[in-house]
């Protein structure tokens, strides 16, 4: 209806009103937005920081290679690419943001001395016993960053550390509630029970004829022998290669020549120095009023006026701001981005010479040698074995690749035979025993190879499958030997399984009464041990038991726990099933406290250390909670 009179009336003034509502928006929105490409798109804004949908795709895909490298196979792909782990990372980064914003309004920030530590320590980065900086450097394009934004962000981290650590560390835990949580702990409970065995139901079950007649008819879309396949195939293992491979004397020397850097640890030198600091974006006046009083010092120095430890000491008390100094610690060739520092420090003769002033980004620094750590090399002889393992490795890797890519073009130019593959490559063609699509013994086991086995290729066109990789370096190519479709199975063939289904039916049916009957009759005082014998059950009375028994099913122990403390002169009654379904009734006579003194000083610390974590946890999350309340956070899921 409305539409129609707008189509009615489009005519006149009222066209020339809607045309004009309609272009206004357009004049502001449309037109700037063509003009401007857009802008950056924003997948959050946390107050005044924005989270930019480049920076939440990283963060989303770092998180998804994550879960799928920990998940493996069993990786479900809609929980991958599902929106729940969409909206928790986006979470994740609003909760930083917020977290960075209360760590700046703390005053919380890390040096670049102390940052530039932390980061050649990582593990990550080290290789040959030390910081490798090509290896950072090809992290930082895998991961896709630029150094200046992972440092950052690094940096970022750590004071957020800083700040969770001051937190937790001033939270603190009662001695009294200690003792409360001792007595808990420690607790000691008198127990006994009868178990109910659920094999000894089965086996006295019966069934009838009748019954096993009327559950094959009832349910005989169930018995069915499946469908099954029996394959040829060609394997290739890397490993066998690998054994096959010799290699001479000379290769292996040949080979470590080639890697002897490898064999070594390069020279290192520790470092202190003295920095005259340069503001950002300095002006040629503060460049040279910087770079003249690091002269000054630098001819103190070298003339002997005035000690390196002297001038750090000065540094100490200086309240300009303008200087810095201090140990570098160890420092190898290759850790700045600009060499003019570590060419300054490796052309120092001696422990104890100093430098001259050397112009950095951060200002100019006046170096002194503490310490020559001289390169070290390996003999042939101490990584012989190692080298001939790499050198074998190697040889077989680039043979096994021959070979495969030989399989694959031989089974694809003769799909209807695996002979003359098998005769090129001298390798045997064997066969599998028979599987389903729930898979066999062998290599039938590997989902790839039933997927491919059952797929249209090789089961309805019978030709070569392509090579499949099973795991790292170890291949198949195979074709259908066999092939059995799915079939009904008769009443005799299924009657095996149905009798053993119907008889744990009876059983546990009789054993679940028997169980209610038993704890019935305890609960009217009769005695759990003249109840198990009537019964046909095992009775135990273990007495006192604590929560970690290591006698007692973990099962009747949480069930045990769980009652509430009995009356004077009663029994708390309790029923569990175990894992295996047998059924347990059990009674609990007597609640003794744990005592202060059931712990050693050293566990009570080590308790008391750990409450003491999630209490200063639970105390920083609340803080967090508190300021991303005040906080304005806006999210656009639609762009996720």
């Amino acid at each position: 209806m409305f539409l129609q009179k707008i189509r009615d009336r489009t005519q006149g003034w009222f066209a020339y009103t809607i045309i004009g509502l309609l272009i206004i928006p357009f004049a502001v929105w449309g037109i700037n937005y063509y003009f401007e490409g857009g802008g950056p798109m924003n997948a959050a804004v946390v107050g005044d920081s924005a989270i930019s949908t480049q920076e939440f795709q990283r963060a989303y895909q770092q998180q998804r290679q994550r879960m799928q490298a920990m998940l493996g196979n069993k990786a479900d792909p809609a929980l991958l690419d599902g929106p729940r782990l969409k909206q928790q990372v986006l979470q994740q980064l609003v909760e930083e943001r917020v977290l960075n914003q209360l760590t700046r309004e703390q005053g919380l920030r890390i040096s670049d001395r102390q940052l530039h530590d932390v980061i050649v320590a990582l593990p990550v980065f080290q290789q040959n016993g030390g910081f490798d900086k090509e290896l950072y450097g090809r992290w930082l394009r895998n991961q896709g960053y630029v150094a200046a934004t992972f440092e950052e962000s690094f940096r970022q981290g750590k004071a957020t550390e800083q700040l969770r650590e001051g937190v937790a560390g001033s939270a603190l835990f009662p001695p009294v509630e200690l003792d409360r949580l001792i007595a808990l702990l420690k607790q000691q409970r008198a127990l006994q029970y009868t178990v109910l065995a659920l094999e000894k139901y089965v086996a006295r079950a019966t069934v009838e004829d009748a019954k096993i007649l009327e559950y094959f008819e009832k349910h005989n879309d169930r018995f069915v022998n499946p469908e099954q396949a029996q394959v040829q195939f060609i394997e290739l293992k890397l490993a066998q290669l690998a054994e096959e491979v010799t290699v001479s004397e000379e290769d292996l020397k040949t080979a470590y020549q080639d890697q002897i850097a490898k064999f070594g640890q390069p020279e290192e030198r520790a470092a202190s120095h003295l920095l005259v600091k340069l503001p950002l974006n300095p002006g040629p006046a503060e460049v040279a009023q910087a770079q003249a009083r690091a002269k000054q010092i630098a001819d103190e120095l070298h003339a002997g006026t005035k000690g390196f430890d002297q001038a750090l000491q000065e540094v100490k008390t200086d309240a300009s701001g303008a200087l810095e100094g201090g140990e570098l610690g160890v420092i190898g060739k290759g850790m700045f981005d600009s060499p003019a520092f570590e060419n300054a420090l490796f052309v120092l003769e001696k422990p104890g010479d100093v430098s001259d002033p050397v112009r950095m980004p951060s200002g100019f620094h006046i170096i002194r040698l503490d310490k020559i750590t001289p390169a070290q090399v390996k003999l042939f002889e101490e990584v012989r074995e190692t080298v001939a393992k790499e050198l074998r490795q190697q040889q077989a890797e680039n043979r096994f690749y021959e070979i495969t890519q030989n399989l694959a073009n031989l089974s694809y130019e003769h799909p209807d035979s695996l002979e003359l593959a098998a005769k090129a490559l001298n390798a045997p063609i064997q066969e599998s025993e028979w599987f389903s699509r729930k898979g066999g013994a062998g290599i039938a086991a590997n989902p790839k190879l039933i997927e491919v086995a059952f797929g249209e290729d090789v089961l309805k066109r019978g030709v070569n499958s392509e090579p499949i990789e099973l795991a790292p370096g170890h291949v198949v190519a195979i074709r259908i030997k066999e092939h059995r479709e799915a079939t009904p199975r008769s009443l005799e063939e299924a009657r095996e399984d149905i009798v053993k289904s119907l008889r744990e039916q009876q059983a546990r049916e009789t054993l679940a009464k028997d169980a209610e009957t038993l704890k019935a009759r305890a609960a009217k005082g009769e005695h759990l041990q003249i109840l198990a014998r009537e019964l046909g059950g095992d009775y135990k009375n273990v007495g006192l038991v604590s929560r970690d028994a290591p006698t007692v099913d973990r099962a009747v122990l949480t069930t045990a726990f769980r009652l509430p403390q009995p009356e004077a002169g009663q029994v708390a009654l309790g029923s569990t099933a175990l894992a295996n379904g047998d059924q347990v009734v059990l009674e609990v006579a007597q609640v003794v406290p744990g005592q202060k003194d059931a712990l050693s000083e050293e566990e009570r610390k080590s308790i008391a250390q750990q409450l003491t974590q999630q209490a200063g946890t639970g105390q920083f999350e609340r803080l967090v909670d508190s300021v991303r309340a005040k906080s304005k956070v806006v999210t656009y899921g639609d762009r996720l």
